[in-house]
């Protein structure tokens, strides 16, 4: 079982031509912490393959995509990968991956807050 206020961290690889649909689907989500945004390259287990006879083996067939990190609490957890899930989905091969996993420790910088109160805006001013 989960404590009430165990948290989530959600790591997603897109299509850099997703990522409007997907802040969209998940900014709206309620408790919606926040998000942040890394241009990768990359390739996944489709794109592999072994260099052909005259093929120089340093070429690699990565491909800019998009590394979305969301950490969230756990009650929303499948709120927040379905709305990644969805937005992000072409239907074509390459449309990504998402990954969850529990968050062990949470500190807001400025008050030295821990836990889930980390993630939700400060009452402090």
């Amino acid at each position: 079982t989960m404590k009430a206020d165990a948290m989530q961290f959600v790591v997603a690889f897109i299509r850099p031509l997703t990522l409007g649909r997907v802040v969209d689907a998940v900014r709206h989500l309620p408790g919606f912490p926040g998000m942040s945004v890394m241009d990768v390259r990359g390739f996944g287990s489709d794109e592999a393959h072994t260099p052909r006879k005259g093929e120089r083996s340093e070429v690699h067939p990565f491909e800019p995509i998009l590394r979305l990190e969301v950490f969230c609490q756990s009650a929303d957890l499948i709120a927040v990968i379905e709305a990644i899930r969805k937005a992000a989905y072409t239907g074509h091969p390459g449309d990504g991956k998402i990954f969850a996993g529990p968050v062990d420790v949470a500190c807001r910088i400025r008050s030295g807050e821990t836990g889930v109160s980390s993630l939700v805006p400060s009452t402090e001013l």
